[in-house]
C-alpha cells in the first residue's frame, strides 16, 4: 500500500482537496494524511503556512503500514517544508516528492494508490494529472509520462498462465461520459488484471489503471469502447466493468443532455465524508 501526504498552506484547501479525492474511491484501501496550515492565531484564525514537523509526523504515521509514501505540495514553502521533513522523519520508508498539481495530483494519486499501484506508478499518475485538462483545452502536455511509465495493475506481462486476451465491447451510457468518477470506478474495478480501453472505431487507448489517461480518451455518451483484458482475473474483471457501463456508473442512462451545473462539476453524485486531516505543530515556514 502506498500512503499519501498532502502539504498545503491552507488547512481548508487541504481538507477540501482530500474530500474531493476521496469521492473517487468507494472501496477504501488508501491512506492519506493532510499536513496543512501553521496553527491558529490568538483569535483562533487559521494561519497560512507550512510546517516541516507536521509533514514528518504524517510521513512517520503512514510508514507504520505503508510500503512507500508520496508527498504532494501546493506551492512555495510547502516544497521547502517537505524537503526538510525528509531529514526530520524517524522512519525509513521510501518517500517520493512529486512536482504535481496539488488538487489534480492528489485525486489521481488517490485513485492509483487505491487500485494497488506501486510508488513509481502513483508518482507517474500524480505528475501527469494535468493531462486530461490540457488535452481538453488543446494544450500540449509536456508532463505526460512515457509509455514505459504507464501505471499497471501489478499483473505479469504474460497476463497469466496462457497470456490469452479477452475482448469485449461496451457503450458509454451515462450522460456525462467518462469523467473523473467513472474513470476512478474503472480503475478500481480493474485491479488484479491488465486492462486497456480503446475508443472505437479508431480512437486512442488507455490503461484502465490510469485515471488521467482514461480522461484523455474523451469518451462521451453513446460512444463504444473496446475492453481488452489479460490475466487470471480478466474474465471476472470484464464482467464488473461491463456492469458499470450498463448501469451508467450509478449516474443513470438518460439520453437527455446533462445540465450546465452537472457538466461544470463533472459529477452528479453526492459528496462523501472525509477523515479529519493531520495538522501538527512545530517549526513553521511561512508562505
Amino acid at each position: 500500500m502506498i500512503g499519501i501526504v498532502a502539504v498545503s498552506h491552507s488547512a481548508r484547501l487541504g481538507e477540501a482537496a482530500l474530500e474531493l479525492a476521496l469521492q473517487m474511491v468507494q472501496g477504501g484501501g488508501v491512506r492519506v494524511q493532510v499536513a496543512a496550515g501553521a496553527g491558529v492565531d490568538g483569535d483562533g484564525t487559521p494561519i497560512l503556512g507550512t510546517d516541516a514537523v507536521a509533514v514528518a509526523a504524517a510521513i512517520d504515521e503512514l510508514a507504520a503500514d505503508c510500503d512507500g509514501v508520496l508527498v504532494l505540495m501546493d506551492l512555495g514553502s510547502a516544497v521547502l517544508s517537505a524537503e526538510l521533513a525528509l531529514e526530520l522523519r524517524a522512519s525509513d520508508v521510501p518517500v517520493r516528492l512529486v512536482p504535481a498539481p496539488f488538487v489534480e495530483g492528489l485525486l489521481a494519486a488517490v485513485v492509483s494508490a487505491a487500485a494497488g499501484g506501486g510508488l513509481d506508478a502513483v508518482a507517474a499518475e500524480a505528475t501527469a494529472a494535468l493531462g486530461a485538462k490540457t488535452g481538453q483545452l488543446g494544450v500540449p502536455d509536456d508532463a505526460a509520462p512515457s509509455p514505459d511509465a504507464e501505471p499497471t495493475s501489478g499483473v505479469a506481462e504474460d497476463g497469466g498462465p496462457t497470456g490469452e486476451e479477452i475482448v469485449r465491447r461496451v457503450r458509454v451510457r451515462n450522460p456525462l461520459g467518462i469523467h473523473a468518477r467513472p474513470a476512478a470506478l474503472i480503475a478500481e474495478a480493474s485491479a488484479g488484471a491488465d486492462v486497456r480501453l480503446r475508443r472505437l472505431p479508431d480512437g486512442p487507448d488507455a490503461p484502465a489503471a490510469s485515471l488521467s489517461r482514461l480522461l484523455i480518451l474523451g469518451a462521451r455518451q453513446g460512444e463504444e469502447l473496446e475492453l481488452v483484458a489479460r490475466g487470471p482475473e480478466a474474465d471476472a474483471v470484464l464482467e464488473k466493468l461491463s456492469a458499470l457501463f450498463d448501469d451508467g456508473f450509478g449516474e443513470g442512462t438518460d439520453e437527455a443532455a446533462p445540465t450546465a451545473a452537472a457538466a461544470a462539476s463533472g459529477s452528479t453524485a453526492p459528496l462523501s465524508d472525509a477523515p479529519a486531516p493531520v495538522i501538527a505543530s512545530g517549526a513553521v515556514l511561512r508562505g
